[in-house]
């Protein structure tokens, strides 16, 4: 049985940047023999264990043979006789096929030291193809590595255009999408991601986000030096675009991001407006739910200014609108419930009247 440390870890350390996560593979050594040492086996079907103490993943060494479409369907041989070399060959990329032993000694069968030193993104073989949601990885890896200017070699481009052509990405999950996509968010140059997808043709999967992509990217581009502001940056992808709830459905979007993307822009359609009619911003008001969570609204309107689709001076006029909206109050005595709401209403109607020309 014997141990090495592998893929993005390797990869980090080599390039000096922190991890925490890391992966181990194991070679010589079957599924009773990992019970036996005391791990603990993550799922039935697949051959990848808790250890006993850290509760790291410690998978043994496979090689992968595909069975149907999309990323799941895939059978593995995990016999002792599988070599180290036989399971980084199955990796996505080459700088993610090093190794590490116990003694720190590096085993790199695919050249991913080299692509690391002439920062290259670079598949590792012809497998790389059977699984369509690599071609998200390699667009996420463009965005994480960003900072030190790695490219996608050539070949690698090419398979990943052929890739998008091929309608297996449609078999592919919503929420393993969704996991690339956020993660790829959470990152500084988070454009990169969706610059890499359309660049290979695959932001087509993104049914929406394609038709406003130009105008937002720049946007976004604006928000590149931000990390883990996933909320603010999925809703500038998203700005303007009538298929975005389409899109957070099938991907499994949170209610929490959806929420914010949908308040940013219903706002933003209301700021575009010459002539705002009080009515429908009252409406729209309520349908936000303004007036029991302010949070997403100034939000809002703070990330507009920062992408400068607002001066600080109409953030400011929008405000004390809204902080009169909040504090509108009226007599109840004698008055039916609706007879209240409709007080309420018409006193906050008159308050966007009188405000409406400074926003």
């Amino acid at each position: 049985m014997k141990v090495f440390l592998v893929g993005g870890a390797i990869r980090d350390e080599l390039l000096g940047i922190p991890f925490n996560e890391k992966d181990w593979v194991v070679v010589n050594s079957s599924h009773k023999e990992m019970l036996k040492q005391g791990f603990k086996q993550v799922g039935k079907n697949f051959p990848v264990y808790l250890h006993p103490k850290t509760k790291e993943e410690y998978a043994l060494a496979r090689k992968e043979i595909k069975t149907g479409k999309g990323h799941k369907n895939f059978s593995f041989n995990t016999k002792s006789n599988v070599s180290l070399n036989e399971d980084l060959k199955r990796r996505d990329i080459t700088i993610n096929a090093i190794a590490k032993d116990e003694s720190g000694k590096l085993y790199d069968p695919f050249g991913g030291i080299k692509d690391l030193k002439e920062r290259r993104i670079k598949i590792v073989s012809k497998a790389f193809s059977e699984d369509p949601l690599r071609l998200f990885r390699v667009a996420r890896f463009k965005s994480k590595l960003a900072d030190f200017n790695f490219s996608i070699s050539r070949d690698s481009l090419k398979v990943l255009k052929k890739m998008s052509l091929n309608n297996e990405i449609n078999f592919l999950s919503g929420e393993r999408i969704w996991d690339e996509t956020q993660k790829a968010l959470s990152y500084k140059n988070s454009s990169k991601y969706f610059a890499t997808l359309k660049k290979v043709g695959a932001l087509k999967y993104f049914d929406g986000i394609e038709k406003t992509y130009s105008k937002n990217l720049k946007f976004l581009k604006k928000m590149d030096n931000e990390i883990n502001m996933v909320l603010e940056k999925w809703a500038i992808i998203n700005l303007n675009s009538n298929h975005a709830e389409i899109l957070e459905r099938k991907i499994r979007v949170p209610n929490k991001i959806s929420k914010f993307r949908k308040t940013l822009n219903e706002l933003f359609q209301f700021i575009k407006k010459k002539n705002i009619n009080e009515k429908k911003l009252l409406t729209s008001l309520n349908k936000m739910n303004f007036f029991r969570n302010e949070t997403n609204l100034l939000d809002s309107l703070d990330l507009l200014q920062k992408l400068k689709i607002i001066s600080s001076r109409t953030n400011k006029n929008w405000k004390s609108l809204l902080k009169e909206l909040k504090k509108v109050k009226v007599r109840t005595s004698g008055l039916k419930a609706e007879e209240i709401k409709e007080k309420i209403f018409n006193k906050r109607l008159k308050a966007i009247r009188d405000k409406k020309n400074d926003l």
